[in-house]
Order: structure tokens, then C-alpha cells, then sequence
């Protein structure tokens, strides 16, 4: 299954509705192939992607968190709200839920700015934690340093390899 690499994206909804057709096209191979045998894609489901699946009749649930980083804050990709509210907040500043929800969640990032074709970035949520600018916390507007983030930068081929072995592990 050959899903051509897109050359950029306007805004974060436009590459939120590209990747969910990412992974509809890598679920429907999936089924193909008999490794799972049926899904359902939802939006703004707590985080911007959510995929339940069952992987071989075990019911599997997955999300993914993604940020479009195009320079609009110098070095910084931020995450939950301005408040520092949101799950996205929650998850990175507990080192419980931190850990829980590493079977489930993923950021992906994709760096408009990046000098080469390693623009992806999909990390788990103790990297997610360690990308973070200064301490995660509420009350205050929450960034990744996007040069932290650029150490985890994959190509398009890397990413979608990496996207099929999360929602089948």
C-alpha cells in the first residue's frame, strides 16, 4: 500500500484530515490482510484522533495527538489550552497517567520548517514530557521546544511504518 507523502499543509485541521485518511487506508489494508477486522476512526474524541479496532478479537483503542508546527511561536509547539487545561496537559504532567496512557497515545508533529524530508515527529509520552519547554503544568500555556522534538525526526516512509506497529501493538 503506497500513501504518497503530501508536500505541505495550510493549517493543523487540514493535516489532522489527511492523517485520519492515513489511517483509514492503513486500517482497510489491515482488514485486507486479516490482521484486524474492523475499525472506527473519531475526531476530537478528548484528543484529535481516536481509533478503536480489534486486533484478532481483541478490542484495542488508540489516539493520537497531532501539532502542526509552522513558526508561529518562536521554538515553541504548544499543547492543551492556553489555561493549561486539557487531557493533553493531564497525561504529560502525571507521571502515572504519563506511563498509563503510553500504550494508547502518540503526538505526532509535523515540522513545516524542516531543512530536510525528516519533517515527522512521532513520540510517546515520556519523550512528549521531555520535549516539553520548562515544567507541564495548569494555568499557564504549555510548548514543546521544537528543536527537542527535531532529535525524534523521521521521514514520511519511517512514519507510516511506525503508525502501523502502534495500532497493531
Amino acid at each position: 500500500m503506497e500513501i504518497e507523502e503530501p508536500h505541505t499543509f495550510n493549517n493543523e485541521t487540514e493535516f489532522e484530515d489527511f492523517i485520519a485518511g492515513v489511517l483509514n487506508t492503513t486500517l482497510s489494508g489491515l482488514v485486507k490482510q486479516g490482521l484486524i477486522s474492523n475499525y472506527y476512526i473519531f475526531r476530537q474524541l478528548g484528543f484529535d484522533i481516536a481509533v478503536f479496532l480489534d486486533v484478532k478479537g481483541e478490542p484495542k483503542v488508540k489516539f493520537l495527538e497531532l501539532k502542526l508546527y509552522k513558526g508561529q511561536r518562536a521554538g515553541g509547539v504548544g499543547f492543551g489550552t492556553q489555561k493549561g487545561e486539557g487531557p493533553q496537559v493531564e497525561v504529560l504532567m502525571n507521571d502515572e497517567k504519563l506511563k498509563f496512557f503510553n500504550k494508547f497515545l502518540r503526538w505526532l508533529i509535523y515540522d513545516a520548517l524542516a531543512s530536510s524530508n525528516r519533517r515527522y515527529i512521532f513520540i510517546d509520552n515520556p519523550t512528549a514530557k521531555r520535549c516539553a519547554m520548562g515544567e507541564v503544568r495548569k494555568g499557564k500555556q504549555n510548548n514543546f521546544n521544537i528543536n527537542r522534538l527535531r532529535d525524534y525526526a523521521i521521514t514520511w516512509n519511517e512514519l507510516l511504518r511506525k503508525l502501523q506497529e502502534f495500532l497493531l501493538e
